[in-house]
């Protein structure tokens, strides 16, 4: 196999990871409520679809069903219980599961539950133990508002962030530091662009015919600018949109640029192409982030260094791939080679496409 052979396989890779691995299980989120009254916490946890079908699908369709969910409710509580505690002055509270059912936020199918948590006396303090689904999926994370009266505290569970210590004020004033919780959804941000696939091949689909740095940094641009509009109005609930239709169009959007790449070789008006389509992959950003919990209190900030994330996560993809493409294209088969890239990725897009109108 030689060089411009080898090089469209390559880059795919290198761009993804591996797109059927990243597909079985990226990157999930989920969402924990805690509402505090005297001595109980009524707890509204969402775990995504897939963080529970290697354990609990056993008709084996990919998909979680009430019915499902019905006859394992004991080992289901059983591993809540394990995995899930919350503590008062060092003492595990008595849990109790009140439902569980099917449930959609934003894109995300998932697994609603209902628990509660019981103490003897009024709570003043909790210790928060959380290591739901780490085994199986490393990189999930669950984005947590804990209220009590006025008071609110946020902040987002991971694999480096299991245990939480709250007090409860006797003022019941919401606690002023955000900066921890701001650095949370710019990592967020970045982790989500990273293990997002598809916009990830859809960026590799834009900037595969730019010739200069000029014509990358147009094109970005246009993208940062049209999906920072949609996010923020659809996570804000100025537009509602159907999540399913969004995701299937972001895999429109693919094959559409790499059919485009086959018939044009420049790129001087592609910014004007992706500035459109941005405002369609802005809404896939903001489904599942609006939906799973962001909080009131801090929405601007939170979307901000959400958004400021995602883009830093952008540069970083793009100061690694734009030089190896500016290189590449000093070799007189790079636009066929270009042409076997796209058509791979149009390919991938339509597999996509069919799965998620599915």
């Amino acid at each position: 196999m030689n060089l411009r052979t080898f090089l469209p396989l390559f880059i795919i890779v290198f761009f993804l990871g591996t797109a059927t691995t990243a597909h079985a299980h990226s990157t999930s989120m989920g969402y924990s409520g805690l509402d505090v009254k005297g001595n109980q916490i009524n707890y509204e946890l969402f775990l995504d679809e897939k963080d529970l079908l290697v354990h609990f699908d056993t008709d084996k369709n990919n998909h979680m069903e009430n019915e499902e969910l019905a006859s394992q409710k004991e080992e289901i509580e059983s591993i809540i219980q394990k995995d899930l505690r919350i503590e008062v002055n060092s003492k595990p509270l008595t849990m109790e599961l009140l439902s569980m059912n099917t449930a959609e936020k934003g894109p995300t199918k998932g697994v609603e539950l209902q628990l509660k948590f019981t103490a003897d006396e009024a709570i003043e303090q909790i210790n928060i133990h959380y290591n739901l689904v780490f085994e199986d999926a490393p990189v999930h994370t669950s984005v947590l508002m804990v209220r009590s009266g006025e008071f609110v505290y946020q902040d987002i569970l991971n694999i480096d962030k299991k245990d939480i210590q709250i007090t409860f004020p006797e003022s019941e004033i919401a606690p002023t530091e955000t900066s921890s919780v701001l650095w949370e959804y710019f990592v967020l941000g970045i982790e989500h662009i990273l293990t997002g696939y598809d916009h990830l091949v859809f960026l590799l689909s834009l900037v595969l015919i730019a010739t200069c740095f000029k014509d990358a940094f147009k094109i970005v641009t246009a993208f940062t600018i049209a999906h920072s509009i949609t996010l923020f109005l659809v996570a804000t609930g100025r537009i509602h949109v159907i999540p399913s239709w969004v995701e299937a169009l972001i895999a429109l959007t693919i094959c559409y640029v790499a059919v485009e790449n086959i018939f044009v070789q420049k790129a001087k008006w592609r910014w004007i192409l992706t500035a459109l389509f941005g405002l369609i992959h802005g809404m896939g950003f903001a489904g599942a982030l609006a939906e799973t919990g962001l909080p009131k209190e801090n929405l601007i900030g939170s979307l901000l260094t959400f958004n400021l994330g995602v883009e830093t996560g952008q540069i970083m993809i793009l100061c690694l791939l734009l030089p190896l493409l500016l290189w590449l294209q000093r070799f007189p088969w790079y636009r066929k080679m270009m042409i076997t890239t796209s058509c791979l990725i149009f390919v991938l897009a339509f597999y996509w496409l069919i799965q998620r109108l599915q």
